[in-house]
Parts: C-alpha cells; structure tokens; sequence
C-alpha cells in the first residue's frame, strides 16, 4: 500500500470545523458524520490494530480550538491521522525538518515517541494520566497526547462511533509503553544504506582509532568478544557453553592498557559496578590518555583492584606522569537531578491552553533558573574544559569514574573530545564520537528514555543535557562546528524513533538480542537494524514513505531534503572551508591527494555539489581519508550561567504563540533557516566561480572515489 485509498465523499461530509470548546458540538458537524474508508501507508510488517472514525484533531493552543477531522489508526508501528485535508504549510516544514519525515507523515508520529498520555474528560477541560493498566470507562471524551520532543497531540472523540475510542486508548496504552524493547517495530525490512561509521564492535575500529590519535601503550582486547554467543549463536542443543565474557554492556573488543593480560582485566572486572573496568576511550600522540572508568563495587571484598587499575593507567603514560582523576558521582548531576530538571522543562514547553501558556510566559525564565537545567549544562561544561587542559597543557592522562560509566562519564568524555579534536566537530567526525562513546560504550539509552515500561527510577534525560552542552558550544563558537543546533535538535526527535536503532538499545548486547528475536519471529524476512547515520545516504525520493512524504500528494521531497540538509550543516563552517582555499596558493594543490587542500576541495564539492542536485551525495563522508590527530584546543568555553542560553530552539520547537496564525518567525528553526539562504546562495555563487578554475579531473567528481 503505497498512498491512502477512500472511496468518493458524501456531499455533507466536513472535514475542516471551528468549535469554540474541546468538546462543544459545531452545529454545521452532525452527530455521526458519514465516514470515509482510508487507510493509513504501511510498511512490511506492520499492522492496524485499532481505528476510530470521526475524530477531531486539534491544533494546540488555539482559542478557536481549530479542528480537523479524519481516521485514527493504530499500528504497531505509530500513530497515523489521515484526513484529506490541506497540511499546514508550516506545520508540514517543521516536520520535514527532522530525521523522521523519512517514515512518518506530518500527522503521524511514532508509538515509541510517546511520553504521557492524558483522557479528557467530556464537557470538561479536566484531565487524568492514563498508564498501560489503567481501566477505561465506556466512553471517552479525548485524548490528550504528549511527545518526548515537546510535541502536544489534541484528539476529540465527540463524534467517533461508541467503542472506537476505548480501543483506540488501549490499543495506544499497550504499544506505546512495551515490556521488552524488540516487542517495538524496529526494521522496516528495507536495506540499510552504507553510513562509513565505525561501529567500534570490532577491533578494527578501535585499531583504527589508536592509530589515528597516535597514543602509545594502549592495545586492543578481544576478550571479550563472546558476549552475545547466547542472544545470536548458541542454539538449543550447544546452550550449556561457558561464555568467556567479563562485561555484557562492553563491546566485543576494548582498549586497554598494553601490559595488562586478559585475564587480568577479566579478574579486575568482578570487582567494578557493572564488571566495567578501566577503558580507553580518545588519546594524544604525547600519552595523555582519557579514559572512562567504574566505581568499585561496594561489595567487593578487593579494594586495591581500583588502585591497581589506575597504577595501569599510569604506567602507560611515556613520561609516567600521573592520572587526573574526576570521581563525576560527587561533582556533577545525578540521574535524578537531571530528570528532575527535565521534568520541570517539559512541564514549561507543553501547557494545556492559551490561558496557561501566558501564565507560563510570564515566568519563562525564572522557570528555567529555578529548574537547574542550566546550573547542570554549565557543570558538564566546566569539568570537560578542564580535563582538556589537562591533557593539553599538563600532558596528564584524564579518568573519569562514575557508577557504572555509562551516563555523565560519556557526556564529559564526549565533550573533551569536541574541544581539543577537530575531526570530532565534522560531520562524520561527530557521528563517530557518539557511535563510540554512547552506543559502543553502552549509554542505556532504553532505560533512560523510557522506550519499554519500566519504573520512573531508570529515567534520565542525560542524552538530552549532552547536546544541549554541544549546543552551547556552538553559540558562543558558531564556525566551529559543521553541524548546526537544528541537527542536535533533530538528534534528540529521532533517539525516540524506532526505525533509528541508534538509541534503542541498553547496550550492543542488547541489540544483538533483539535482531536474534526478531528474527526468529520471521525467518522468511531479513531483519535490518538502521542506524540514524544512515538518513545522510537515503534515496530522498520517498522510498521509504510511499511515494512522497507529504500528506497531501505533494512530490516534494527532494526539493524538501535539500533544505533539510542546509538546515543541518553549518553554513558558516562551509563557508570557513571555502576561504582557506583562496589563500596560500591552496587551489594549486587541490589535485594533490597528499595536500589538505585535496581534502577540504573534496568536501565542499561534496556540500555544494550535493545541493545543485536532485539528492544529497552519497559519497559524502564514505571516503574520508585517514587524517592523523593534531590537537586544536582553541575552542574556549564561558560555563558561566550568565553566558549560557535557554535552548528554546529544542525545548520550544513545536511551540508557537496563541491566537496567532503560524509564522515563520514563531519557530527557531525556520527563522534560522531563512536567514542562512543569503549565504548559501553566496556560498553556491563563489563556488561555481572556484570550480571554473579546478582541474577537470577534480570538477568531474572523481575525489568522491578517492581510496581512503
């Protein structure tokens, strides 16, 4: 099913109404309107599992409570609202721009983006929290839907026929909050596109990595290479194989110091929160190493192991000089804290009506301060900033010992890396820190973000406070980065996204678990786990949302994806890019393959070339060449609060003044956008100038090809 199908409308059938309550009658609406027959687009795999006719969805806070009527559904996929009228051009925008208009439709959104869901009540503006055990009365009002990216969703079953709004509600309960992870719809049964990012499973990518930063005296361990034997390999009748693994929430391989034996790291293992020992994460060429690291258990009987540990580190420094050492659990946020705060802010960006959102205006900021969201981005930041120093200026290798070293270890770690590694603020560069400091290193992105029904004690928005610190980076350093805040932005919408397998998971383990489930499940179907790297190298012609991924059979995408992918890459980076080029003589040397020049040419024909046409390259990052490590720590951060800013672009993205009609300048994402066409437009006119005088076997693409 390829685009929704409905046979021919009565001619008194409405589909656009104005009503002055959530619930009043409009009197041009009868009391059960003739339906359509619709369906919503499908991908292999998924199915309907409950439908309501005749329902009324809302635009939130609007007084005149404008409401457009259509069919829900619910699958086990998402939430999709099919009406055949018009989409909101900015509506239609904001959700284009983000990672998720690849599989989902303005009005739809995904069952794992599910954050509260609220009944109302009829004739009442009363409101209860629903939870998957919840009974439900006979009838129900409407629905009141909050997303974990701060989107608000108004349902009405004032006109719905009597039992398809109670199996709507426990239809939505039962999969948006499932019991196990692989119980979501995580593939789609498409192909995944080759991304170039390394997933850091294997002891290549690790291999690779030490060489590129050149730090001396770490190796690669495989041993613990065996840890998903029992989710992926063992069948029944081998099922009583010892396992040789030391740590499921490691990867199969790990840097470690270069003189401890496996065995030794197997043994030290038992005696740390989680079996996670010491690991190296990012190192410089002068043996300043960092390094994340667990707590000792606090029922180990061995107290020494800890100290034991950090004597390796520090024995693999060249010059012997000693370890700095954060203990993050007594200097920064805790889990709760940090959701705590989150909470407050979600509460600020999501209110009922216009009467609250003005309410919640008036103490917009106070709110802020006295949420200690800020106080946290400002904690994280001040601590990366100086562990960088650390390792820059002092040559010390950095610990960062936390719980397990799982949460704010890779918030810090990552951060580091940002301010002293240039590689790690270019595209690929970014994707490759965060595929191998939160997803190869095992952030437990399933219990933080609460993709399965789990206690709220697992909670924590600790993914969110990270790009929120990369966030501040950027506004006070807006060149620094090849990427925009838009990107974050999109990042944080799509770890809620089932498709990107990205932030599914617990850890690798976990993951190899739920493909093995899954695939048991259905032998006949080749289960594909899509990471979120991998919407860069999609089609961007539809393919995987039927044939347009507009609502109203609008064709386009292509145009729509260009836009995108301005909005996600730094114009002023581009544009930086492009004038290190009109110095020096550099264009001479663009046809050298062992010239810098050769590689900044490469990727600016790659942007601008891209945007000139129908889709984005593919080639854009799958040949990056090997580029050793060379230390920039010129990125300074002020971690005063008084310098720090409300992240209203994330926080407030879907939220727009009351009683107004949507405008572009009532959304940070599109303001921004509209702003950087200028440049581009002025980037693209000096780069068809450059080309001119490029060599042609440079212009005719080939460096997209170039071996690594």
């Amino acid at each position: 099913m390829n685009s929704n199908r409905k046979n021919k409308r009565p001619s008194n059938f409405k589909t656009y109404v104005e009503i002055d309550e959530f619930n009043q009658k409009p009197d041009d609406v009868p009391e059960e309107l003739p339906y359509e027959v619709v369906e919503p687009f499908q991908y292999d795999g998924e199915i309907v599992i409950a439908q309501a006719n005749n329902v009324l969805k809302f635009a939130p806070l609007k007084t005149n409570k404008q409401g457009v009527s259509g069919t829900l559904f619910i699958t086990n996929f998402k939430v999709s609202f099919v009406t055949s009228i018009e989409v909101d051009k900015k509506e239609e925008e904001l959700h284009h721009r983000s990672l998720q208009s690849e599989f989902l439709r303005v009005h739809d959104f995904c069952l794992s983006e599910v954050d509260l869901v609220y009944k109302i009540t009829e004739g009442s503006s009363r409101k209860k929290r629903l939870y998957p055990n919840t009974p439900l009365s006979s009838r129900i009002g409407g629905l009141q839907i909050i997303l974990k990216n701060f989107r608000v969703i108004n349902f009405s079953f004032k006109f719905t026929p009597q039992g398809q709004d109670v199996r709507i509600a426990q239809a939505l309960l039962h999969h948006a909050y499932p019991q196990r992870i692989d119980h979501l719809y995580l593939s789609n049964g498409k192909p995944v596109p080759h991304s170039g990012i390394p997933e850091f499973s294997v002891a290549s990518d690790w291999e690779r990595e030490i060489r590129r930063t050149g730090c001396p005296n770490w190796r690669v361990s495989k041993h613990n290479e065996f840890f998903n034997l029992s989710s992926s390999i063992v069948d029944e009748k081998s099922a009583d194989i010892q396992l040789y693994n030391f740590c499921p929430s490691l990867p199969t391989a790990l840097v470690v110091p270069r003189d401890l034996l496996d065995n030794q790291i197997e043994s030290a293992a038992q005696h740390f929160q989680g079996s996670r020992p010491p690991v190296w994460c990012w190192g410089s060429p002068s043996g300043a190493a960092l390094v994340r690291m667990a707590q000792i258990s606090p029922s180990t009987s061995d107290k020494q192991q800890e100290n034991k540990m950090m004597a390796q580190v520090h024995k693999c420094h060249p010059k012997k000089i000693g370890p700095t050492i954060y203990v993050l659990d007594d200097i920064l946020p805790s889990l709760k804290e940090v959701q705590s705060a989150y909470i407050k802010l979600r509460e600020l960006h999501t209110p009922d009506d216009p009467s609250q959102y003005r309410e919640q205006d008036q103490r917009y900021y106070s709110t802020w301060d006295s949420s200690r969201w800020l106080t946290y981005v400002s904690c994280c930041l001040k601590i990366a900033q100086e562990a960088a120093a650390a390792m820059v200026h002092n040559n010390s290798s950095v610990i960062l010992q936390e719980g397990e070293g799982r949460d704010m270890s890779a918030v810090v770690s990552s951060l580091v890396q940002l301010l002293l590694d240039p590689q790690a603020r270019t595209l690929t560069g970014f994707h490759t820190l965060i595929q191998k400091e939160w997803v190869a290193l095992s952030h437990p992105f399933a219990l933080r973000l609460g993709h399965t029904r789990m206690g709220p004690e697992g909670l924590s928005a600790v993914w969110l406070l990270f790009l929120d610190c990369v966030h501040q980076i950027s506004e006070q350093h807006p060149s620094a980065l090849e990427f925009t805040s838009e990107y974050l932005v999109s990042l944080w919408h799509a770890a809620h996204c089932s498709l990107y397998a990205t932030f599914m998971f617990n850890s690798v383990n976990d993951k190899f678990s739920s493909v093995a489930a899954l695939q048991r499940e259905n032998p006949q179907h080749r289960v594909f786990m899509r990471p979120v790297w991998a919407w860069w190298y999609e089609p961007g012609d539809g393919a995987y949302n039927g044939k347009t991924n507009s609502s109203n059979g609008h064709d386009s995408s292509s145009e729509m994806r260009v836009k995108v992918w301005q909005t996600f890459l730094n114009v002023l980076y581009v544009q930086g890019l492009m004038e290190s080029l009109t110095v020096g003589g550099a264009l001479q040397r663009v046809s050298d393959p062992m010239s810098s020049a050769y590689y900044i040419w490469n990727r600016i024909d790659a942007f601008l070339g891209g945007c000139t046409s129908s889709e984005i390259r593919r080639g854009l990052d799958a040949h990056t060449p090997f580029v050793p490590l060379k230390l920039d720590p010129s990125i300074k951060v002020e971690t005063s609060l008084s310098r720090l800013r409300p992240w209203v672009g994330c926080f407030g993205y879907w939220l727009t003044e009351p009683e107004l009609p949507l405008q572009e300048s009532d959304f940070p994402a599109l303001r921004r956008a509209k702003e950087r066409e200028p440049l581009w437009e002025e980037l693209m006119h000096i780069y068809s100038m450059l080309k001119q005088h490029i060599p042609e076997k440079i212009s005719n693409g080939s460096l997209h090809h170039s071996p690594s």
